[in-house]
């Protein structure tokens, strides 16, 4: 059984990774995470993306309904308190798909904050390795990719999205040269949690 899973955002860049697993193997075990807080149109995105590549083992995970109703009973946890709620909506979630997978991939990139820039391109969390194919290439690079195999962009980017996660968080950035600046506004968190749970 395949132990190595590409967790997609189907985000502003997505693409790119999902462009390069195609041209290798269409079995590739792709997990989404759908917080049910997503813009409309990443869930259109995401479904432009699977007609186009016909990938064979795609998962589409969700938060579980109990602890939504326990701990967002009038879904507006979100502006009280975002990390419980990017717990609850996707760490929680992802921590259990991975139960079966030795690796994963992910498709961070340096360039989007100084702390990913920092991040090494496989960590080793709880047993479990965390690989980052494009963390070290340059937004010109990505450019390049996007452009020479005339990729879908996500219809945020066209608006002025960069950084893209669940709508009621996400804006256009606020300072040109910080794309997660529009990433939970007026706010000191820099990441919804996935890519460090196992240390918690």
């Amino acid at each position: 059984k395949d132990k190595v899973v590409y967790v997609c955002s189907f985000g502003s860049e997505s693409i790119v990774m999902l462009d390069m697993i195609s041209k290798v193997s269409l079995n590739t075990q792709i997990i989404f995470l759908n917080t049910l807080k997503l813009f409309g149109e990443t869930i259109l995105y995401k479904n432009q993306i699977l007609e186009l590549y016909k990938f064979k083992n795609f998962i589409e995970i969700f938060p579980d309904k109990y602890d939504l109703k326990s701990k967002d009973p009038v879904d507006d946890l979100w502006s009280k308190n975002s990390d419980l709620c990017c717990d609850i909506r996707k760490v929680k979630p992802l921590k259990k798909a991975l139960i079966n997978f030795d690796a994963w991939f992910s498709g961070r990139k340096g360039f989007h904050s100084i702390e990913r820039s920092e991040k090494p391109l496989i960590e080793l969390q709880d047993d479990k390795f965390l690989i980052s194919p494009l963390l070290f290439w340059k937004q010109s690079r990505i450019e390049r990719y996007l452009n020479e195999f005339n990729l879908l962009k996500h219809p945020l980017n066209l608006l002025g999205y960069k950084s893209i996660g669940c709508a009621n968080c996400t804006m256009k950035p606020i300072k040109k040269k910080n794309i997660r600046s529009g990433r939970w506004l007026n706010s000191k968190k820099t990441e919804c949690g996935i890519h460090n749970f196992f240390k918690k």
